[in-house]
């Protein structure tokens, strides 16, 4: 039997016009160590302890309004978006791939706030570490 762990938060994200930019501020700032998932993303990933991960997506400008988006790990992302569906929810961003890494869909909530919904493709098997 499958064990099911309780929703948290997998990662924030900000958009960014300069990914390497954005990277060496964050890293010099911070010290933190950003991996590369495609051409436009990056992801930092704490070493140690509980907390979210942080990433990076390079877009073409940035509004205020749309920098800073959390994301709810979840086991099915499909069956999330349909229970969404049924709240009355409206989906924003379908389930999208992420190169090496899972998918994300972004839904609204009903004041219209962007919540993300992010489901982990990597089997927990593998060296990847978690958010």
């Amino acid at each position: 039997m499958e064990i099911m762990k309780p929703p948290h938060v997998s990662h924030i994200e900000w958009c960014c016009t300069n990914l390497s930019r954005s990277e060496q501020f964050y890293g010099q700032l911070f010290g933190w160590h950003f991996k590369r998932h495609g051409q436009r993303y990056s992801l930092y990933t704490p070493e140690h302890g509980p907390g979210p991960c942080v990433g990076l997506m390079l877009t073409d400008r940035v509004e205020a309004s749309q920098t800073c988006h959390a994301f709810i790990e979840v086991t099915d992302i499909r069956s999330s978006l349909n229970q969404a569906l049924a709240l009355m929810s409206h989906i924003v961003v379908d389930a999208t791939h992420i190169p090496d890494y899972g998918q994300y869909a972004q839904i609204t909530d009903p004041d219209t706030n962007l919540v993300g919904l992010f489901q982990d493709n990597i089997p927990p098997t593998t060296d990847k570490p978690h958010c």
